[in-house]
């Protein structure tokens, strides 16, 4: 249900909060990661000697404040500017914390001032819509059912490319985010990636599904915005995860992957718009379990991407590099941040039974069953679907050569060991939430239809009223039954737990047979391609890793210099 109040007033504006499902649903994901990385930051942020805590932990709970106001908020001027200076001038310093170094502080300049460039095009484009200040969302969507011409499309063009700008959809999120999210103390990076972005992604689920007036003389294009978004969304996936592949420090990394998991989410959002304004019922029902798979990829990106973060600080924190040529063979020096990295990096490549695999196969399923009647969402799905590869190449390259391979710098006896508990025990946390998430995918579906489903207001809340899984298939009083290929039976999706047990009994079999064989372990040197010594020169370096497909996507840009 929802609860809409006026909570304070400023002057002679007052300013409105909406509760529901969905704003709840978010305002979840922000308490949780908050906590979990207020957790982690008690040791963490023990290494930065050189700089006081005070700032840091001054403008943290303020910054958390301000996430929160944003998906509480019911207006597009006074209480929205308040929550998003709160947040945003927080964020700054929390990002520019290191601020001695010029790099840092020029890079926490630019965030700011692309960040006030977001907030002004959405303020700006409620006084287009005809809205006054403190007027709440509804007054907004009201004011709206009046324009006509050019001016809806000016409006919600404008606050596209302001939530567009906070959620890092190409070409926006190129120019701030992985400056930003690489400098920033990694706690701050997990919020950043894990739920910052995720407010734009609020604001245009909110703008797109609840702010659409219902009146005769205005006319939405659901087809037209849908297939819009749908597009950004597929090129900053692909993009933003080309562009990962060719970073050659961890974080960097991890921020460019950010944006390409968030292209995912742009990409259903624009998928669900099209498909559920479309007369088909059965394009409808698609559009409906799109959005369920939106949601779920928010959730699981928000705890794979914040574990990422984690573990690449822990790593900083033991190492004093970010450099993945001067890491590896940390597996036997880090085995617990090893065994999370590797979860955590299998959930975000989309492996089964691992929590991304459920969210993404849904956004990439419902655009391939919608071939029949709309061509161009299959040529998406057919390009998210071969991004998740390149996904998994990034995370290969990002756990073996932090992990697995031969660490020369760490054999000349400098000492690393593994972090202390305090920062174990949040990623373990996480790590716990991945598997869960992953196993159990029906669950959340059917949470996150509720969610809608409570969540008056918006343009499906009806249609998901009459929604419900069953047996694993999705029902609707449209009289319209489908089942996602791969996750429609007991024996494949009972589902990712069917799967994790017959991985388990196979290397238990495995384990039995090698032991009744009486076979005996042997160590040997590493086969080294004709090396006789693994060295720092001989080692594979960043450059090597699929060079053959950075050179061909060489102009997808974000390369690095050699």
């Amino acid at each position: 249900q929802s609860l809409q109040t006026q909570l304070v007033s400023v002057g002679p504006l007052d300013i409105y909060f909406l509760l529901d499902s969905f704003s709840g649903f978010f305002l979840g994901i922000i308490a949780v990661m908050a906590m979990v990385s207020a957790f982690y930051s008690i040791e963490y942020m023990e290494h930065y000697d050189d700089y006081g805590l005070r700032s840091y932990y001054a403008n943290y709970p303020i910054f958390v404040l301000g996430m929160a106001g944003i998906v509480t908020v019911d207006d597009l001027s006074t209480g929205f500017t308040i929550a998003w200076q709160a947040m945003t001038i927080t964020s700054y310093f929390l990002v520019r914390f290191e601020h001695r170094k010029p790099e840092i502080v020029k890079a926490a300049n630019k965030y700011l001032v692309l960040m006030e460039l977001a907030w002004l095009f959405i303020v700006v484009a409620a006084f287009i819509a005809g809205t006054s200040m403190g007027d709440s969302i509804h007054a907004v969507t009201r004011s709206l059912g009046g324009t006509h011409g050019a001016v809806p499309y000016i409006v919600y063009g404008l606050i596209f490319l302001g939530f567009g700008f906070k959620a890092a959809v190409f070409p926006f999120g190129q120019m701030w985010l992985p400056d930003a999210h690489s400098i920033a103390p990694s706690p701050i990076s997990a919020l950043l990636s894990g739920v910052m972005i995720k407010t734009g992604v609020y604001g245009i689920i909110r703008t797109f599904f609840w702010m659409v007036p219902h009146t005769e003389t205005f006319h939405f294009s659901g087809a037209f915005w849908g297939a819009l978004i749908a597009s950004f969304g597929v090129v900053t996936l692909f993009i933003g995860t080309v562009q990962s592949m060719k970073q050659s420090q961890s974080k960097r990394l991890l921020a460019y992957s950010s944006i390409g998991q968030v292209g995912y989410i742009i990409f259903g959002i624009g998928a669900a718009l099209f498909m559920v304004n479309a007369e088909s019922a059965s394009l409808q029902m698609l559009g409906l379990i799109a959005l369920v798979g939106v949601i779920y990829h928010v959730l699981n990106h928000a705890v794979f991407k914040g574990l990422l973060f984690l573990t690449s600080g822990s790593v900083l924190y033991s190492t004093g590099t970010k450099d993945l040529n001067k890491l590896g063979g940390l597996i036997n020096l880090m085995p617990v941040t090893a065994l999370v990295a590797g979860i955590a990096s299998l959930s975000i490549s989309g492996v089964p039974p691992f929590s991304g695999f459920a969210s993404k196969w849904t956004l990439v399923s419902t655009s391939l069953l919608a071939g029949s009647e709309v061509l161009f969402l299959v040529i998406f799905g057919i390009i998210a679907l071969f991004t998740s590869a390149v996904t998994l190449s990034c995370y290969v390259k990002f756990f073996g050569m932090t992990f697995t391979s031969a660490g020369a710098e760490w054999s000349i006896g400098r000492e690393v060991k593994e972090v202390p508990a305090g920062m174990l025990i949040p990623k373990l946390f996480l790590t716990a939430l991945c598997l869960l998430q992953g196993l159990i995918p029906f669950f959340y579906f059917q949470t996150i239809i509720g969610i809608f489903a409570n969540s008056g207001g918006s343009a499906v809340s009806t249609a998901f009223r009459d929604m419900h899984v069953q047996d694993h298939v999705f029902n609707s009083a449209m009289g319209v039954s489908m089942s996602i290929p791969g996750l429609s039976s007991v024996s494949s999706v009972a589902v990712p737990a069917v799967l994790l047990l017959v991985f388990a009994a196979a290397f238990g079999l495995a384990a039995l047979i090698r032991r009744a064989g009486g076979s005996k372990e042997r160590e040997v040197p590493t086969w080294l391609c004709g090396y006789q010594d693994l060295t720092d020169k001989t080692r594979y370096r960043d450059k090597s890793m699929f060079s053959a497909l950075k050179n061909l996507l060489y102009w997808t840009g974000g390369n690095v210099k050699e």
